[in-house]
């Protein structure tokens, strides 16, 4: 009797835990990357495997330990009076939802608040009491720190962060991003990364808002010079957030494939220690490039394992450029320098986008043949534009000017055709709205010339232009006057081919030579010995394009919808009751 009553009792425990009436007793050993459903009972002692997914509201045991990797995706209330290990490497907490802890933990590297802020008592997205954060900790915009916290390096920040209830202890490679706020004593540390730039000088904050001296920090595509070397940052990826941001340096970083999680390294170089450069002051010029209007920063790949395009952002500053829509990265590769290609500038945020395939220092330049580049060579050594100062070339002549282009009739542009072999060539245009500065005309059609084709946009109004292009070395000086009939323009367009001379000779003069317009056809017309020729072209009559008529819209087939997924019938959980109710009247009759 006593063997039969044992046997119907276990079968009974059994039959309940196959209903859902009693927990997991057993112990379980989980898979990598398993995931468990909500509100599944796990208070049993059990073996997690890593990168496994929890959803909501999940019942632990006591003393738990969740290994590397482990995802909580759902909400999370953890009970007071039940301890739990959080220190395995990579730890996510929550999927835009709300984490809530009991008391002080420890957390190991890399855990990530980033989808929500947290908190371990009752006031939402607050941190309490002081907890442990280990290196490369992410935080959610508006976390809310109520006490003095134990703080790793490389532990990262997000918007309007709230420091001001306690002084925290920073440290070199944490990154704050803009409009967190601090304790009036907060010290930020030499290496530490506040959204205004990077720490070179230790200082104290003086309101909560903790701007910085501008002396104490290098700004974002700043220059600083040699003998500076800022502390390195690291920066997780994973493969399901394989884009960050680092406001103080002025980076953001997109990764096409993360094949392995782990920390990208942001590196500002030692303007002394950049290898293929030389520094002279501040200025550090590139060989067989030019010069670098920023600072070097070494990126690369620290524990992270990364294939395909990666899409780089860099910073640079509106005082180091006069031409910000003829701006790339430079890119050190195989011990040279080379121009990056795909690449778009933002002249609004001040930042210059490259995608390229593989990581090493990286600066923002001058596209080769602008102003600010190195010199673009023919065949014959000879180059357009250059930081290189050589006033012997073209017999004597270090700049010259060749040929003036204007067009007013619907772009109102002047365009120079010119050359320079001491330093950058710069174009200006004074008309009666003021001074422009001219830039690189997009079509180079003389680049094989060893001449630069520059434009600018000019006032339409102006009875004349006073032109001047000018390098390292010279300038020259043109006026040109526009024929008018009744303050009417004769012509619209034209074009002044200037002569060239040989030796001491240049033919250039800074005075005006008067209008030097000449009524002509559609061929160059050159009249000797005048020094500036003219050429006018007879527009052809515009005759518009037919327009576009778009194909009808795709309109898709209809969306599939698969059938409903078949749902059993409800087991009767009380009939199993009835059932052991009866075998046990059985048993005590």
């Amino acid at each position: 009797m006593i063997l039969k009553s044992i046997f119907i009792i276990a079968m009974a425990v059994i039959c309940l835990g196959l209903i859902g009436l009693s927990p997991l007793a057993h112990a379980e050993t989980f898979a990598n990357k398993a995931v468990i459903d909500a509100n599944t009972d796990l208070s049993g002692v059990h073996t997690f495997g890593e990168h496994m997914e929890f959803k909501a509201n999940i019942e632990f045991r006591n003393n738990q330990v969740f290994p590397a990797g482990t995802f909580f995706s759902g909400a999370h209330t953890y009970p007071v009076g039940k301890t739990y290990t959080f220190t395995g490497n990579g730890i996510i907490f929550g999927d835009g939802s709300d984490i809530a802890f009991p008391g002080a933990n420890t957390f190991g590297p890399d855990a990530d608040f980033s989808a929500a802020p947290a908190k371990d008592g009752v006031v939402a997205g607050k941190f309490s009491v002081t907890n442990t954060f280990k290196t490369g900790t992410m935080f959610a915009p508006e976390q809310i720190f109520g006490a003095a916290q134990n703080f790793e390096k490389y532990t990262h920040f997000d918007d309007n962060t709230d420091f001001t209830a306690a002084v925290q202890t920073f440290r070199e490679g944490m990154t704050f991003a803009e409009g967190s706020v601090f304790n009036n004593d907060q010290v930020f540390p030499v290496g530490s990364i506040p959204s205004h730039g990077i720490v070179i000088n230790e200082f104290t904050c003086s309101d909560s808002a903790c701007v910085p001296p501008p002396a104490f920090v290098v700004a974002p595509g700043e220059k600083y010079g040699a003998g500076i070397d800022p502390a390195a940052t690291l920066h997780k990826i994973r493969s399901d957030a394989k884009t960050f941001e680092i406001e103080g340096l002025g980076l953001t970083m997109t990764f096409d494939t993360v094949n392995t999680d782990g920390n990208i390294k942001a590196d500002l170089v030692d303007p002394a220690n950049v290898a293929g450069a030389t520094l002279s002051g501040n200025t550090l010029t590139m060989t067989g490039l030019g010069v670098s209007i920023g600072n070097v920063i070494d990126l690369s790949a620290d524990t992270a394992s990364i294939t395909g395009d990666i899409v780089v952002t860099l910073p640079y500053q509106d005082s180091e450029t006069d031409d910000e829509n003829n701006l790339t990265i430079y890119h050190y590769v195989n011990n040279n320098w080379v121009e990056e290609q795909n690449c778009t500038t933002n002249t609004t945020a001040n930042t210059v986008t490259c995608t390229v395939d593989s990581l090493s220092p990286f600066s923002v330049g001058s596209k080769s043949g602008s102003a600010g580049a190195a010199s673009v060579s023919n065949a014959t050594g000879r180059s357009a534009t250059g930081s290189a100062c050589n006033d012997q070339a073209l017999d004597g002549k270090s700049l010259r000017l060749y040929q003036i282009k204007y067009d007013f009739c619907e772009s109102s542009t002047i365009e120079i055709l010119g050359y320079s072999t001491c330093g950058p060539l710069q174009y200006t245009v004074k008309d009666e709205s003021g001074l422009n500065k001219g830039k690189i005309n997009i079509v180079q059609n003389y680049i094989n010339q060893t001449k630069l084709s520059m434009i600018t946009d000019v006032s339409e109004d102006s009875d004349s232009y006073k032109i001047e292009i000018q390098n390292h070395f010279e300038d020259i000086r043109h006026l040109l006057i526009p024929e008018k009939l009744h303050g009417k323009l004769i012509m619209c367009s034209g074009t002044t081919i200037l002569e060239q001379f040989d030796g001491d000779y240049t033919g250039y003069t800074s005075e005006p030579q008067g209008n030097q317009f000449k009524k002509t056809s559609t061929d160059i017309f050159i009249e000797s010995p005048q020094l500036e020729q003219i050429t006018f072209k007879t527009e052809p009559e515009y005759t518009p394009e037919p327009k576009y008529t778009p194909e009808p819209k795709y309109t898709p087939e209809p969306e599939y919808t698969p059938e409903p997924k078949y749902t059993p019938e409800p087991i009767d959980k009380f009939f199993l009751l009835n059932w052991f109710e009866e075998i046990f009247y059985q048993i005590r009759t």
